[in-house]
């Protein structure tokens, strides 16, 4: 009990420095579009040529502000599953994250936890039972030449498709395909299997 205590306080402290380092750099460049609009502003009258930077900086801070938001949310997500997760997905977790690539080490496509599985893209992080499940998908990502190359997709039984995409790690896909049959023996599964 003590070990797994200690595990999840570890992966909580990476996560949170993860979630730090990112907020100082968000902050940094928030800092410096800010910097720029306000020299703008007291230099408006001898700069109307330059009048659209102005502009184009305030967009840019707008976006920076909503990815700011956008960032805290994605890091509540994580620290919330780790939190609530028994002891035996935990350790599954750190045994699966030993395999996969330093970047997404300590901040995974997805989480399962307790008959369910927590999908981590930048805008929303659903969760979905694996009994609601009908079908799982798994296939090569042609739109993208980096490490998250595999496409996976859930059909729901109820409602539309669910896609996301994850590392081509075999050992990850496996622990999906493995755990989704567990929970829910009736699955259809399909595509790259391992």
């Amino acid at each position: 009990m003590i070990q797994n205590k200690n595990n999840r306080q570890w992966f909580l402290k990476k996560i949170n420095r993860v979630r730090i380092i990112t907020g100082v750099i968000l902050g940094i460049f928030i800092t410096l579009i800010s910097a720029c609009i306000v020299i703008y502003s007291i230099f408006d009258e001898e700069l109307h040529v330059y009048s659209f930077a102005k502009i184009l900086f305030i967009i840019v801070l707008m976006l920076l502000i909503m990815v700011l938001v956008l960032n805290l949310f994605f890091f509540k997500s994580y620290t919330e599953v780790l939190r609530i997760m028994n002891d035996d997905d935990l350790q599954t977790l750190i045994q699966i994250s030993e395999s996969r690539f330093w970047l997404e080490k300590y901040l995974p496509s997805f989480i399962i936890y307790s008959g369910k599985i927590r999908i981590f893209t930048w805008l929303r992080q659903p969760d979905f039972y694996f009994s609601e499940l009908k079908e799982i998908q798994i296939k090569t990502n042609i739109f993208t030449r980096g490490r998250q190359n595999k496409l996976v997709i859930f059909k729901k039984t109820k409602g539309r498709s669910f896609f996301f995409s994850i590392d081509s790690n075999p050992v990850q896909r496996k622990h999906l395909l493995e755990k989704a049959v567990v929970y829910h023996p009736e699955i259809i599964i399909k595509g790259d299997l391992y």
